[in-house]
């Protein structure tokens, strides 16, 4: 009979991958060992348990050996989260680490000491944890207007939670309350309130250099350099930009390709063409879709390669060659997602813009027409502005059918 896929041992390469990137604490220039590893685990499990004694939970090179090996894909709660501070990942997919399913009903000693107790604070930071994903798909289904009233109503909880939560928990609870700052800040930015979008990025900012969670400030800096970027500043987006990226080294894959996305559109808008591209092409090493099975909805995982040419094309049109860009665009589309809504209606908007720029009004309202209704449907306000801005600059070729029936429409919704 032949063996259960989740019964078959293979290598966690993605594992060994995260500790060879880290640099030896006491041999320059070497990556760190299994048995290097090992000691940050310990002193990583101290630190966030300070109150307890999780000596039992203590591991050695051997225990690092045996992940590493894919011979054990599931430790208990306590030593993920430790694994996971010192590798510097947001979630236990970072690491390949999952919970292989049983047939015999058995349960590990440490799965039963990773047990989730009813009524217990760490319940309630799990449900909202689950709570913030949820609100993610929501803005995918039902836009950003409905999702940021649930993630306002989170993270008013979750500020009423840091009055009483116990000292040992406040960084797992401060955390989350920088995770919902955050993704209210992206959700006021669709809706075009640049103002209550940085300010919740400010806030999302101070929440994490309190408890020095790199994810999550690098995360918060990339948001800020978004921001700088769409409010017509592009040298303070190079400057966040930089800031997000010395955090680079203890991030997850897609992450650290959509921050150099960004990195790459900001020099764009500054002229440094030649740096973007090579950034974008760096981008793809770390793209989403290289990494799969990662959880919908994590920081970074809409940066597929498609995301990556799409931007690229928008650089293409910031260096003035706005036919290349077309010709990027139009072979990355098919690359996105369309339950990414957005972005596939913001790519649409960016090959509308080069035509625009290679004096193509037709074209670039069809295109434009073709993002009109995706980026209603997404009830992205900011994709809306600028298909409207858009609308002025063709508005002078109205006797051409396509730039007439675009116009008319962009009235209907707008």
């Amino acid at each position: 009979m032949p063996r259960h896929p989740d019964t078959t041992i293979m290598p966690n390469t993605v594992l060994s991958g995260a500790r060879h990137r880290l640099p030896s604490p006491v041999r320059p220039g070497q990556r760190m060992s299994r048995s290097e590893l090992a000691d940050a685990v310990n002193a990583a499990l101290d630190r966030i348990y300070s109150r307890r004694d999780v000596t039992a939970q203590y591991v050695d090179s051997r225990w690092v050996g045996k992940l590493e090996r894919g011979e054990h894909r599931w430790p208990s709660e306590a030593r993920r989260k430790a694994l996971r501070q010192v590798l510097g990942v947001v979630t236990d997919a970072d690491l390949d680490l999952y919970s292989p399913r049983r047939s015999d009903g058995v349960v590990d000693a440490e799965d039963r000491v990773a047990e989730v107790q009813p009524g217990s604070w760490d319940e309630t930071i799990h449900l909202l944890r689950e709570q913030w994903h949820l609100l993610v798909q929501n803005d995918k289904m039902f836009g950003p207007e409905y999702a940021l009233m649930g993630v306002t109503r989170q993270l008013t909880s979750i500020e009423d939670t840091l009055y009483g939560v116990p000292q040992a928990l406040r960084p797992a609870v401060v955390r989350l309350a920088a995770q919902y700052a955050e993704s209210a800040a992206w959700l006021h930015q669709s809706l075009d309130d640049h103002a209550a979008g940085h300010r919740r990025t400010q806030q999302a900012l101070a929440w994490a250099d309190e408890i020095a969670d790199p994810t999550m400030t690098a995360w918060a800096t990339y948001r800020s350099s978004q921001q700088w970027l769409a409010a017509g500043h592009p040298t303070q987006a190079v400057e966040q930009a930089d800031g997000a990226l010395l955090h680079d080294p203890k991030l997850p894959g897609p992450m650290r390709a959509a921050l150099r996305v960004q990195h790459a559109h900001a020099l764009a808008a500054t002229g440094e063409y030649q740096s973007a591209m090579r950034l974008l092409d760096a981008a793809h090493g770390w793209a989403a879709d290289r990494y799969p099975g990662k959880p919908e909805g994590e920081h970074g995982s809409y940066c597929t390669s498609g995301y990556i040419e799409v931007h690229r094309g928008a650089c293409l049109r910031l260096a003035q060659r706005p036919q290349e860009a077309i010709e990027v665009i139009d072979q990355a589309l098919p690359a996105i997602p369309r339950r990414h809504r957005q972005d596939f209606a913001s790519a649409l908007l960016i090959k509308a813009t080069a035509h625009a720029a290679a004096r193509q009004p037709d074209q670039a309202a069809a295109a434009a027409h073709h993002a009109l209704p995706i980026a209603h449907r997404a009830g992205s306000r900011r994709i809306l502005h600028q298909l409207a801005q858009l609308g002025a600059t063709v508005s002078e070729h109205q006797q051409l059918p396509e730039v007439h029936a675009f116009l008319h429409d962009l009235q209907e919704i707008t």
